[in-house]
């Protein structure tokens, strides 16, 4: 079973649009233009993030350029 921590009511557009609230848009980092995933679980629509890569994930979590140069020093490192 899900658990909600979080329910708004949005309306569904004449066009079969509705509107992501910010603040969740905002929590799991979706920007205009992004794909998201729309899945039907039997119970109801379940909205994902489209975006699955690690940079995706990470994006608004960490400091992805930086991480990204750490990364590339560390391989450097290891190189045999």
């Amino acid at each position: 079973m899900l658990a909600f921590h979080m329910i708004k009511m949005v309306k569904i557009s004449s066009k079969g649009q509705i509107t992501l609230p910010k603040d969740l848009r905002d929590k799991y980092h979706l920007s205009c233009g992004e794909s998201v995933i729309v899945s039907d679980s039997g119970e109801g629509i379940i909205i994902r993030h489209g975006n699955r890569t690690l940079r995706g994930i990470l994006k608004g979590k960490v400091d992805t350029e930086g991480f990204e140069k750490d990364l590339r020093d560390l391989r450097k490192e290891w190189k045999l």
